[in-house]
């Protein structure tokens, strides 16, 4: 398994180390080695970099790109329409779609390409819109009892869909974080036995119901009405609030942390994607950016980049309700709250975005069917709740993305202040019915700091699988230099040439962070390295860079043993990151 969570220890051991000064380390062999930049430039920015000044901030025009679902009275596709049919409002204001296209997308080949004697993070290529089905049981945000009902009902669906051979991958999401169960197959009957090997674990929610009750024996244990008595039960109540607090805190920072995980891997691939969220609700209100706001300002840029590895994926999130597949809610009773928190202007958010007026009492198994409802619209899928009809859930789900329209435009240079923004699209067609993302979110500025690059790095080192924003092969050198007890393998990591972003206004410059680290199979560092390409290309190199892209060589000094190791590149003009695994033997 890539990069498993076992590994997390010593990654932070070598990248408090290494990564935080990618700036400043290795320089001088890097630059070397990617044929030459300006050494002023270099040294310029080495210096930038050791002064502590203020962190840099990115900006570019957003595009909002827009999948359109639109389909007739029978659920079938309605075809053949054009652009003057479509209309986008934004906070009501009307928006013109320069960006128009009709879809039809084709079944991914879970075949997976590599690079002639090597590895490569780019399996499916991009001349075509792949379709592709991201199944994902959370186990972190749903009841124990509840999981069980959720892995059968999701064997019983695949069992059902032998003739689909539709590409599917499955996750499981626990409090350790995201694991891949089974990477993309069309034979079902593999996926079933990854279902079944899966063990159901605690969720954040029973910890926290737990970690409650304990506190409350403890308080009522003490029956003195006294002045001291009282302060023991007030501090009491306040470490109960407090524990609940880290265990919700940690459960977001997990969940998002997945989500994000999942867009960095399949960005680079074309084509709106569909992921299945099986889960008992989120902890949070996705499309509420002041609720993490009051959690934090880390919270904040967690859930910023969330935001933009989804939109930027163009994943759509169909939401199925495992708590409800035998009807254990009540539809009636959920919209009746739904039209009381409209009319009442109010809305329940987490604990930490509580608001103290709201007169509505709080329904914690509402308030989860609202997350799944307001996720689902907020990406343009739809919510699969108070239903055992699973089947018929992730039919539609992949139906959805066999044809759609994609309509996209640019935000004007004017209106590029953060926060939410609703969406709506009106399409003039007969019995047409529309479906889009109801919205999305205007992130402040990037910020750009060696503790932004080491945190993102250290992500993708963690990922069960491979960021694909940065297009790499990986191939091992056949010279290998021999030390007492250890050898030097050198790798020839090569950044496809559409990967590399190139500053053309600041002659023609290249920013980019590698990490390499090798593990061995109990997760322990085995060696590592990192390397930073700084250079600016003169236009012969450029056009060769364009043709062929970039050839970086790190490499890393090794103990005989097994070793899975783990290369991830981050383009720092951009801020994407790609990354391979690569599984090499020393004897």
């Amino acid at each position: 398994m890539l990069c498993t969570m076992l590994r997390v220890v010593s990654i932070l051991i070598i990248l408090c180390s290494l990564v935080f000064h990618l700036p400043l380390l290795a320089q001088a062999t890097a630059d070397a080695k990617a044929s030459a930049g300006d050494t002023k430039q270099v040294s310029a920015d080495r210096k930038l970099a050791a002064s502590g000044m203020a962190p840099k901030f990115t900006s570019k025009s957003q595009l909002v790109l827009v999948p359109v679902v639109v389909t007739g009275k029978n659920g079938e596709h309605v075809g053949g329409l054009r652009r003057e049919a479509f209309k986008i409002e934004e906070h009501g204001k009307a928006r013109e779609a320069t960006i128009f296209e009709e879809v039809k997308t084709v079944a991914a080949n879970t075949k997976v390409r590599q690079a002639a004697e090597g590895r490569s993070n780019f399996a499916f290529g991009d001349a075509q819109s792949w379709r592709m089905t991201v199944v994902v049981l959370d186990m972190l945000n749903t009841p124990y009892l509840y999981q069980a009902e959720g892995k059968r009902e999701l064997i019983r669906y695949l069992s059902k869909s032998l003739e689909r051979e539709e590409p599917t991958t499955l996750f499981g999401l626990g409090r350790s974080g995201l694991k891949q169960l089974h990477p993309f197959s069309t034979d079902t009957s593999v996926l079933i036995e990854a279902l079944k090997k899966v063990k159901g674990e605690i969720g954040a929610e029973e910890i926290e119901e737990q970690s409650e009750a304990m506190v409350a024996d403890l308080a009522g244990n003490g029956q003195d009405s006294s002045a001291e008595a009282q302060l023991i039960s007030d501090f009491v109540n306040d470490s109960e609030a407090l524990t609940s607090a880290n265990i919700q805190r940690e459960a977001i920072r997990t969940t998002l942390t997945a989500m994000t995980q999942i867009a960095h891997a399949y960005a680079a691939i074309p084509g709106r994607k569909t992921m299945i969220w099986a889960s008992g609700g989120f902890p949070f209100m996705i499309d509420d950016p002041q609720a993490f706001a009051r959690m934090g300002t880390d919270m904040v840029e967690k859930y910023e980049e969330t935001w933009r590895a989804l939109e930027s994926a163009d994943f759509a999130v169909y939401t199925v309700d495992v708590t409800g597949l035998n009807g254990g809610s009540s539809t009636t009773a959920s919209a009746n709250f739904d039209a009381r928190r409209r009319s009442a202007g109010t809305r329940p958010v987490n604990r930490f975005g509580a608001n103290s007026a709201m007169s509505i009492p709080y329904d914690k198994g509402m308030q989860k069917q609202m997350t799944l409802r307001a996720f689902a619209d907020a990406t343009g899928g739809t919510p699969c709740v108070n239903t055992g009809d699973l089947e018929k859930c992730f039919a539609h789900a992949i139906e959805d993305s066999r044809s759609y329209y994609l309509l996209g435009y640019y935000l004007p240079p004017d209106d590029q202040k953060p926060g939410w923004r609703k969406l709506k699209v009106k399409v003039e067609a007969p019995g047409a019915h529309v479906r889009a993302r109801a919205g999305f979110y205007v992130p402040g500025a990037a910020e750009d700091t060696p503790e932004v690059r080491q945190r993102q790095i250290v992500d993708a080192l963690r990922s069960p699988v491979e960021f694909t924003g940065v297009r790499l092969s990986v191939r091992e050198m056949p010279k290998i230099t021999g030390t007492t007890g250890k050898s030097i393998h050198e790798f020839e990591v090569g950044v496809v040439g559409n990967s590399v972003s190139v500053d053309e206004q600041n002659g023609n410059r290249v920013d980019i962070s590698l990490a390499a680290v090798a593990f061995f199979a109990n997760g322990k560092n085995g060696g590592s390295t990192e390397l930073h390409v700084l250079s600016k290309l003169e236009p012969e190199r450029l056009a060769k860079v364009r043709r062929s892209g970039l050839s970086v060589k790190p490499s890393l000094e090794l103990a005989p043993g097994k070793y899975d190791i783990c290369f991830v590149v981050r383009d720092n003009l951009n801020g994407e990151i790609g990354s391979v695994e690569y599984p090499l033997e020393v004897k």
